[in-house]
């Protein structure tokens, strides 16, 4: 039986890695069938909702309201296991947490004779560079040093080809063993990277089953709901977002003054695009606990 390729792909929370899957999957093959794992720290699944919505029924696998690295780990387990059994996928794509690194999965998908772990991707914000906090994130720095290629992403919000190779080279000082894609686009070749992984740089890996720095003690979750008729104003949510200094990560189906909007906010920028109509406003706050 020939053994199923598995790619984990990892990054910072709002790095792109469901818009960066939703464009993989634009990009496939007809001969494929692909399987997706997703993993959300809150318990309203709105990236899976985004990644419903835009692939084929039946594709994505969810665990929600927990972390894989830790408190779900043993959802991963399962789920690898319906996707082997159902004999139906010719590949599988993982994407942790924003706030979970690589080792525990890495680690799982070994153990399994009938997957073939590829080279870990870590999707890094280019317009996150040279933003002090989100450099200071341990599991920021843990995510790239752990993973096998680093692929930029957002790169079209640097118009200035200067300004991108600066923040390239200050990246590269940072971590200097990061294997970089050399492309700035999302190509569907990225999954066929099969460079040899540097032996040295894997047996340095610390598989843990548990990461203390993804425990309830430094990250928390907000799930917030309200009834469809409630209309929100888009600048008071920004206001509100750049207020709580502690917030990292938000992200929900809004009705606004402009109509229903998804929100998308980061330690980088906050922007809101249209979407479909939904039966209720949903946003899942993530925030760094400050009281520990």
């Amino acid at each position: 039986m020939e053994k199923i390729p598995v790619h984990i792909i990892s990054g910072f929370l709002g790095a792109g890695k469901t818009t960066t899957i939703i464009e993989l999957f634009r990009q496939k093959t007809t001969e494929e069938s692909w399987a997706v794992i997703i993993n959300e720290f809150g318990k309203i699944p709105i990236d899976s909702q985004t990644l419903r919505a835009s692939s084929p029924s039946g594709t994505v696998f969810e665990i929600a309201g927990g972390c894989i690295c830790c408190t779900a780990k043993g959802y991963l387990n399962e789920r690898l296991e319906e996707i082997i059994q159902s004999g139906l996928y010719s590949r599988i794509l993982i994407e942790p947490s924003g706030l979970g690194g690589i080792d525990m999965v890495s680690e799982m998908v070994e153990t399994k004779n009938t997957l073939f772990l590829k080279p870990v991707i870590c999707l890094v914000d280019v317009t996150g560079i040279e933003n002090p906090r989100l450099q200071r994130n341990p599991v920021y720095q843990r995510q790239i040093t752990r993973s096998d290629v680093v692929v930029f992403t957002k790169t079209d919000l640097i118009e200035s080809e200067s300004k991108r190779y600066e923040l390239i080279q200050h990246f590269n000082a940072t971590f200097p063993q990061a294997n970089i894609y050399k492309k700035f686009s999302i190509e569907a070749s990225l999954l066929d990277l099969d460079f040899s992984v540097n032996e040295t740089k894997r047996s340095e890996k610390a598989f843990t089953l548990f990461d203390p720095t993804l425990s309830a003690t430094n990250y928390l979750q907000k799930n917030c709901i309200f009834k469809a008729d409630t209309i929100l104003d888009t600048e008071k949510i920004k206001r509100m977002l750049l207020k709580h200094t502690s917030i990292i990560r938000a992200k929900g189906y809004l009705r606004t003054e402009l109509g229903w909007m998804l929100l998308n906010y980061t330690l980088t920028d906050c922007h809101f695009e249209r979407c479909n109509t939904c039966a209720q406003n949903e946003i899942v706050l993530i925030y760094e606990n400050t009281q520990r």
